[in-house]
């Protein structure tokens, strides 16, 4: 696999077609069915793991310098897949994050050191819950825009996917710019 140091802020070109090389000399594309009936998606990932739900990005209001990447992966190794790191062109920082509850019963949003895939099982990030923290937004992002993404695990393999801008719908956890009382 590739080592995440290869992907020093590179232009979106550059990543999107280095991405569509590595998949088309896997002969991964997107809407291929494996494993039963979950669909894959476009991702240069670790013999193993897949994306099988569209990876997308919450639009976020004018201003808003953070948002969040949501996806679910499954593992179908023998052994857990921890994922330690994320990074992305658009953002200045790109962390793993989860949603927990306070003494007080207040849900609070947390960088996390690891999110765990289990050995023959499924993770899903999504709002509420574990995901992708974009923060320092070098831009606005737009509806629709694709925005790369990759993922190192603790083995050192990445899994570099896009993920499509679209409006959040209703959580109930944003995610803004004042989040980041770590």
């Amino acid at each position: 696999m590739t080592n995440i140091s290869q992907y020093q802020r590179p232009g979106r070109l550059a990543l999107a077609g280095a991405v569509f090389l590595a998949l088309a000399a896997t002969g991964v594309t997107a809407g291929e069915h494996a494993h039963g009936a979950d669909e894959t998606f476009a991702c240069d990932c670790p013999e193993g793991l897949e994306i099988v739900s569209a990876p997308w990005v919450r639009m976020m209001p004018p201003g808003m310098g953070s948002t969040a990447a949501y996806l679910t992966l499954a593992n179908h190794t023998d052994e857990d897949v921890e994922l330690v790191r994320g990074e992305s062109p658009v953002a200045g920082v790109t962390e793993l994050h989860d949603h927990v509850q306070d003494d007080a019963g207040v849900m609070r949003m947390r960088e996390v050191e690891a999110i765990t895939i289990p050995a023959g099982g499924k993770t899903a990030l999504e709002p509420g819950g574990l995901h992708v923290m974009l923060i320092d937004l070098h831009e606005p992002l737009e509806r629709d825009q694709r925005v790369s993404v990759t993922l190192e695990t603790a083995a050192g393999e990445t899994a570099g996917f896009e993920a499509t801008v679209r409006d959040g719908g209703g959580s109930r956890h944003g995610h803004g710019s004042g989040h980041h009382g770590h």
